[in-house]
Order: structure tokens, then sequence, then C-alpha cells
């Protein structure tokens, strides 16, 4: 297969060339991103030092796009913004009068830090191609398997800096956003392991790792959305091998056993948070306050106020925040906010799936589905501030399919006409 005309990564020539410029600028880039998605597990201030790193990233993109005058901005990312945009118009507008109250302004600031991660990663991924992908995969279970062993540390050794209520956390702010942030990794390994790309001892042993760390979180919504996506890509990817995808399920009931009985035997403390959490309703889920409650209290005030009650006002009328991002983002930032945000995460799911029909490549469906176990999370909690929710989301968006190289074995047979047509 050829590469596409018009890939615009810069090629390796020594010197102080041009292409030797780009290449350099364009290398500088992705390090200070792959530094930004290590320190992601890091997440107990803000700003934070990733929120500066993240915008040293683009600031250097800027740069690199003015090396390259016919490399233009995409279509997608420029809707990507756009939606983005219209969120933060729509949190600002709704905000205005209480801006004098307390933590209003900070609030406002740290949600645009939040978002803007997800601009900064559109921009930055529009330039990658299949390797770069997956190097950014690489990067991230790294990340993952470092923030789970901080949390199994702290779970065994019920250090207070990482854990909370005796839940896993490691150096994330809690366990719901611990657990949401391990997902895409669980999925990244069955994505290499699948593929036969990388070691299968480290891969494998990455997984059980990333899994016991949502396993100790204890996040109900992180262990179930967990599962799914990581079957949901071993179905996808081995849905034409039945008698192959009886085996790996074998193989993962039996991981998930092990990984049970280690978690038993190293910790008292497990099974007895295990029963405790291992139901569908916990006391602050019920009653005339709790979160089922409250879901249904604030459907009128959607209707009653459409530009939205501002950030931090929702705590005045209920003891805890709505802890559901659709939600919230109707009753907090108005019907301009619930309709972009319905809209972002929506046309993520079309966006991915042209991009795969358009490549014929699984990383378009490996993000889709790491995003959509993110979304599952923040459907039952706060998840506008979660960092790696908004990249995954400038991921998808980013994603270019002109650049992106397929091998023969996952090209359509489309594309495969198209190549030998040239």
């Amino acid at each position: 297969m050829t590469m596409p005309a018009n890939t615009h990564v810069p090629s390796r020539t020594p010197g102080v060339s041009l292409d030797g410029l780009r290449f350099a600028v364009f290398s500088t880039r992705n390090m200070v991103f792959w530094i930004a998605v290590l320190a992601m597990n890091f997440t107990l201030m803000r700003p934070s030092p990733v929120d500066m790193l993240y915008i040293a990233a683009f600031l250097i993109t800027l740069g690199y796009l003015t090396l390259f005058p016919r490399f233009e901005v995409t279509r997608r990312v420029l809707y990507f913004s756009l939606l983005l945009f219209c969120w933060a118009i729509a949190y600002f507008l709704a905000s205005m009068p209480h801006l004098g109250e307390g933590l209003v302004g900070f609030e406002l600031i740290a949600k645009t830090f939040a978002i803007s991660i997800g601009l900064f990663g559109a921009f930055v991924s529009m330039s990658w191609n299949r390797r770069n992908f997956e190097r950014f995969m690489r990067v991230y279970i790294f990340s993952c398997v470092t923030a789970s062993l901080l949390g199994t540390i702290g779970f065994l050794t019920q250090m207070e800096l990482l854990t909370w209520d005796g839940r896993a956390k490691g150096l994330i702010d809690d366990p719901n956003m611990y657990g949401s942030f391990l997902i895409p990794a669980a999925v990244f390994c069955a994505y290499f392991l699948s593929r036969g790309q990388g070691s299968k001892v480290l891969l494998s042993g990455a997984l059980a790792i990333v899994l016991l760390g949502i396993l100790l979180s204890f996040s109900r919504i992180a262990v179930v959305a967990s599962l799914f996506c990581f079957f949901a890509y071993i179905f996808f990817h081995n849905r034409g091998r039945p008698q192959r995808l009886v085996l790996i399920i074998a193989g993962l009931v039996v991981t998930a056993i092990l990984l049970f009985i280690f978690a038993s035997v190293t910790s008292a403390e497990f099974t007895a948070k295990l029963m405790d959490r291992l139901t569908f309703a916990k006391s602050y889920d019920l009653g005339e306050e709790g979160r089922y409650r409250r879901y249904l209290l604030v459907l009128p005030m959607i209707l009653q106020n459409p530009i939205g009650l501002g950030v931090l006002q929702l705590e005045k009328i209920f003891p805890e925040p709505i802890h559901n991002i659709w939600l919230s983002s109707f009753v907090n930032y108005g019907w301009v906010g619930g309709i972009s945000y319905v809209t972002l995460a929506v046309g993520s799911v079309v966006v991915s799936l042209r991009n795969y029909r358009q490549t014929g490549n699984e990383i378009a469906i490996a993000l889709l589905i790491s995003l959509v176990g993110i979304i599952f999370c923040s459907t039952l909690h706060e998840g506008e501030h979660w960092r790696h929710s908004w990249l995954f989301y400038g991921l998808v968006w980013g994603l270019n399919a002109s650049l992106m190289v397929t091998s023969n074995r996952a090209t359509p047979k489309s594309a495969k006409l198209r190549s030998i047509r040239k």
C-alpha cells in the first residue's frame, strides 16, 4: 500500500534544513504531550502542572502549523472547537450573575482548563499517523499502570493520600475519576494483545495491574464500564473467529478469578468493602434527596431555566451535586450547554464510525470504546473536570483519516481497490 499523498508527518532529514526543523518541532511537541499524559495521574491541584504541559504542547503545535503552509486545520477539529466554545459560553453566561460569590470564578477557570485539554488534544492528534497514535496508547498504558500501582499500594497500606474512604485512588482526586481514568488502558492492552504487537507478558501484566486498580477503586460504574469496554473491543476484533473468542473469554474469566483471590488474600479490607459496594443503590442514592431522586427533581428546573442556574448554584438547593453530566449540562448551563454536550457525545460516535469506515483502522474503534467507558462513568458522576474525558473527545475528533496507514488485512475492500488503481 502506498503512503497517502497528503501525509504531513515530517521526514528525518539531518542538518538544519526545513524538513529537519519540522521534524524537531514535531518530535518536541509529541514529547511534551507524552509527558503531559504521564502527569495525568496527578490531579490533586488546579490548575495542575499537567495543564501547563498541555498548553505548551498546543503552543508548539501552532508553531508547527506555520512550518506547513499547506497543512490546514481539519473541518472536524473546527466543528469540535465550535462545540466546546458553545459549551463554554453556556456556563459563562449562566454563571455571570454569581461571579461575586466565593469560588465561582475559580470554578469557571478550572472548568475552562479542563475542556481546553480536549481542544489541545484535537490539534495535536490532527497531525498524527497510526504509529503516533499507537505511541500515545503505550504512554497512556504506562501512565495508568503507574496510577494503578499507587492506588493498590494505597489500598493495601490504607495511606490517606492514596485512598478515599478506604478506596484506591492514587494521586487522582477521587476513586470514581481514578477508575474511569484506567478504563482506556484496558482497551489499549486488548488492542495490542489482539494484534500481537509488543510483549504479551508485559501487556498481560499491565492489563492485570490496571484491572486490579479498577477493582480496588470500588467504583461500581467503573467496574461495569471497564468490563463492557474490554469485551466490546475483544468481540469487535474477533467477530469473525468465534472459537478464538471463546478461548479469550475463558482466559479472561480465569484472570478475573485470580485477581479476586489475590485481592481477598492480601487484604482483609477487600471482602468487606466489596460486599459494601456490591449493591445497585447505596444510602446516598435513595431517599428524598438521594442521587436518583435528584435526577427527577431537576427536570422541571431545566424547563424553567433555559439559561441555566450557573456553576455551584445547585449545591444551594441539594446537599450534593447532581452527579450526572447530561443533566448537569442542562440544569447548570442551560439548554445551549445541554444540547452542546449531547451533540458532542453523539457526534463522537458518528465521527469514530466514519473514521473506521474511511481507514479500516481499529484505532478509531479503540478510541471510541475508551470514550464510551468514560462517558458511562460520568453519567453517574461529575465528569466535567475529568481531564482524560476531554482528552479522548479531542483525540476522536482530531484523528485525521488521511494520515492513518492501515495494514492490508484491516483495509476495506474499497480502499484496497483504490490503492491498486493508483
